[in-house]
């Protein structure tokens, strides 16, 4: 494995499988020390698989120099047009992958409108390992979360695409309106500073637990009542098939895959930025709860059915499969 910029916590994972990294310490977009360690590890493997746009454009030019066969995994599209990603889509990585994959059907549609051939095209949906999700008292006392209260979680980096501000501005209104609510917001960024004043101004700086980044989030999704995205654009987000394994009913903006996700009854969308919706949605499950609970239900066996790992990364592995077998000419 090669990765760009920094190491992390699956670093440690990797490590434990006696898997090697190799950890470029990239600093800036163009690096020949960065290139050349990268070019080694190319040069000692048997097919490459880029994540992300950055990534896919270093596998691109790796694929040329090292002549290994590359497949390129595209997770989110912001919805937001650019003429350089589409040329570089079509005319640089596009030409040197044999597979194109996409974690949901709106990214495929933006890569094949960016020129990208749509026999190369597949759409993988994300999907997470079989576990037990830690119980609900348990997963409360570890974020510091009352026994009893009503809690709305979000699992997000504090980033502006994420948007908390909405769920904040939402939460600020249940409490108005003597709807008690506790928000439990799992995760860092560059925006903590700038929410934490926002909760202030609105007044529910009480009604926030700030539980920090957690590795072990994922087993921490029984903690919630509900489980809230707000967010701008999305791929389709793992946190929000965590939530919907652990039962937790899902309220989430009506962006990239969420609506196929969500659909018939295995959650909730509301439109991006609609506060009143959002509002209308947290107070509808709070006062229903039977309908909660059969919401969560539907989610949890859309996961089982559709987005388990074994499924996942058996179709992964016949791709590894065609891309080697594949005459693609580099050039």
């Amino acid at each position: 494995m090669v990765v760009t910029r920094e190491t992390g916590p699956l670093q440690q994972q990797l490590d434990a499988a006696d898997i090697p990294v190799t950890v470029l310490g990239r600093r800036r977009r163009l690096s020949l020390v960065a290139y050349r360690r990268a070019r080694r590890a190319a040069q000692g493997c048997d097919l490459i698989h880029a994540h992300k746009f950055s990534s896919n454009v270093w596998g691109a030019l790796l694929a040329r120099m090292s002549r290994r066969p590359l497949i390129v995994h595209e997770h989110n599209w912001s919805g937001t047009p650019s003429r350089l990603r589409s040329f570089l889509n079509r005319r640089w990585i596009a030409p040197v992958t044999s597979h194109f994959v996409c974690v949901s059907a709106p990214v495929a549609h933006q890569v094949v409108g960016d020129g990208v051939p749509a026999h190369k095209v597949h759409v993988l949906p994300n999907a997470i390992p079989p576990g037990r999700p830690m119980a609900r008292r348990a997963a409360r006392q570890e974020l510091g979360l009352p026994a009893t209260a009503f809690v709305v979680g979000i699992v997000a980096r504090l980033r502006p695409e994420k948007n908390h501000e909405l769920l904040l501005r939402a939460a600020a209104r249940l409490v108005t309106a003597h709807q008690a609510v506790t928000i439990c917001a799992v995760g860092d960024g560059p925006r903590r500073a700038f929410l934490e004043t926002l909760a202030e101004d609105l007044g529910i700086a009480d009604h926030l637990v700030w539980a920090g980044e957690r590795r072990d989030a994922g087993r921490l999704a029984a903690a919630f009542d509900i489980s809230v995205l707000c967010s701008t654009w999305e791929g389709l987000p793992l946190v929000a098939l965590e939530a919907m394994a652990a039962g937790v009913p899902v309220i989430a903006t009506a962006v990239g895959g969420l609506p196929e996700l969500l659909a018939d009854g295995a959650g909730v969308l509301v439109p991006p930025g609609d506060a009143d919706c959002l509002v209308s949605a947290i107070a509808t499950l709070r006062a229903t709860p039977d309908l909660a609970a059969r919401i969560g239900a539907a989610g949890r066996r859309r996961v089982r059915d559709q987005h388990d790992l074994p499924s996942t990364v058996a179709r992964l592995d016949s791709m590894y499969a065609e891309a080697t077998e594949a005459q693609v000419v580099i050039r």
